[in-house]
């Protein structure tokens, strides 16, 4: 593997999972405040609840998204963007804004 090959491993990893399916729609549905799955759900009613699952557990496992257990009778969670990673969600709206002027057809 050349030098400029291995410099671009971890961009290209990380443009690869932010290229699944769906995965920057439920990021930008939560950027705004903490979500519950359901709510998440209902904002995003044309993406498959098993596929909307497993996004979630993936973007937990990549420290994108963290599920925050509530001390709330009936057991509720809900699903907020971990510090890390919220600096995306800005870029990801200035992209939905830029997408919205130039591309609106």
């Amino acid at each position: 593997m050349k030098d400029n090959e291995k410099m671009f491993c971890p961009f290209i990893d990380f443009m690869s999972f932010l290229s699944k399916k769906w995965v920057l729609v439920i990021i930008k549905s939560i950027s705004e405040w903490c979500k519950s799955y359901t709510d998440i759900e209902k904002n995003l009613t044309w993406v498959n609840p098993r596929i909307l699952s497993n996004r979630l557990k993936e973007l937990q496992e990549k420290w994108f998204v963290e599920k925050k257990v509530l001390s709330e009778v009936p057991y509720r969670a809900i699903y907020c963007l971990t510090t890390k990673w919220e600096w995306l969600s800005h870029h990801i709206e200035a992209l939905s804004k830029w997408v919205n002027k130039n591309l609106d057809s």
